[in-house]
């Protein structure tokens, strides 16, 4: 399937969304409260003011009730890119599929579970699986959550779920040496907020196995992670630590911590502006020898909605580690959402590593 294929495809499937609100389902949470998705979302997946509260509440609205409603959603990502999307891939492929059931629990829990049949062209993993928890009432005046599960970390700006380009972002995806640690992979763990992330003063605390998923290491240890948030109306300011230990090929065990910063301004309407840091250290991480070394990396991005269907969107990003050295590379953005459940964009992604290269990559995403 090349370009004129798949826009010829994109064409027909939009054209299908725009023909009635009753054609299209709507996921899950939506269909529990009655509401459609522009109530969470902007351009899907990213979050409206209303969003960001729900998901802070633990996807639930304080003190209302949800109804009924069949638990099963998901989403559809198309994609064509100028290069080969991996080993015995096409440029043009079904690049993911993935299928959701979630709901209230009680008065105050929810849970969710996300499958991914398909990632990137292949099969895929089990992303969420989680339970979370409004452990003192509606009404307390510092809300607090409990979760437990598989899930993605507490870093300043989500990995995955909520990215609007295809291009990860490079300093969650960075490992150092043989450990294959990253913060884009959902951990298995627990965890515990106190204070509203909007509004104020938070925290985050999480504990898990020293494990990473397909990784072949054994778990070894605990992981610890802490977050510290002030939100300030429209600017939040994020400082994580995260340490653990893995136990590498040869009996070798690795020490490491992560510490990062965030700084994202995001009034909700036309701009947001998200800037992450974050600085490493490995006890042991280059071989043979083994000995220690650090990773460093961060980026900085900034998005515009021209109206309630277009946006922009613009990063720079750049990582050091002793594995890859200096790598840095941008993504220019056009996005579109011709219905409230789908999304087209088109992104360039610039590397200059060894050399400058642009790659052109069209997607079509619909959730239902």
């Amino acid at each position: 399937m090349r370009w004129p294929a798949l826009a010829a495809i994109l064409g027909a499937v939009a054209a299908a969304g725009l023909s009635g609100r009753n054609a299209s389902a709507i996921p899950t949470f939506a269909h529990q409260y009655g509401v459609t998705c522009q109530k969470c979302h902007s351009v899907i997946p990213h979050l409206n003011e209303f969003g960001a509260a729900f998901l802070a509440n633990g996807e639930r609205i304080p003190g209302v009730q949800p109804g009924p409603a069949v638990p099963i959603s998901g989403k559809l990502n198309l994609a064509d890119s100028s290069q080969y999307q991996g080993p015995g891939l096409p440029k043009a492929i079904v690049d993911e599929v993935e299928v959701f059931i979630a709901g209230a629990i009680g008065t105050r829990a929810s849970g969710l579970f996300e499958q991914y049949i398909v990632d990137g062209g292949n099969p895929g993993l089990t992303r969420d699986a989680w339970v979370t928890d409004r452990v003192n009432p509606w009404q307390a005046r510092i809300p607090v959550f409990a979760q437990g599960g598989s899930f993605t970390l507490p870093v300043p700006v989500d990995p995955e779920t909520f990215r609007d380009t295809s291009q990860h972002y490079t300093i969650f995806d960075q490992t150092a040496g043989a450990n294959p640690f990253n913060f884009f992979d959902p951990k298995i763990g627990a965890r515990m907020s106190f204070g509203d992330p909007l509004r104020g003063l938070s925290g985050q605390v999480f504990a898990g196995p020293g494990h990473d998923r397909q990784s072949g290491l054994p778990t070894y240890g605990t992981d610890w992670m802490g977050v510290a948030q002030d939100a300030m109306g429209f600017l939040t300011v994020t400082a994580y630590h995260y340490s653990g230990a893995r136990l590498l090929p040869g009996g070798v065990v690795d020490n490491f911590w992560r510490n990062g910063a965030g700084l994202v301004y995001n009034n909700y309407t036309r701009w947001e502006w998200d800037n992450v840091l974050q600085q490493g250290w490995d006890t042991n991480c280059e071989s043979p020898g083994y000995s220690g070394c650090a990773t460093s990396g961060g980026f900085t991005q900034l998005r515009y909605m021209f109206n309630a269907h277009l946006f922009a969107e613009a990063r720079y990003e750049g990582t050091q580690d002793p594995t890859n050295r200096f790598q840095r590379d941008g993504v220019i953005l056009l996005g579109y959402g011709p219905t409230e459940n789908t999304r087209i964009t088109l992104e360039d992604v610039i590397s200059h590593v060894p050399q400058t290269t642009h790659t052109m990559n069209l997607q079509f995403t619909i959730a239902y």
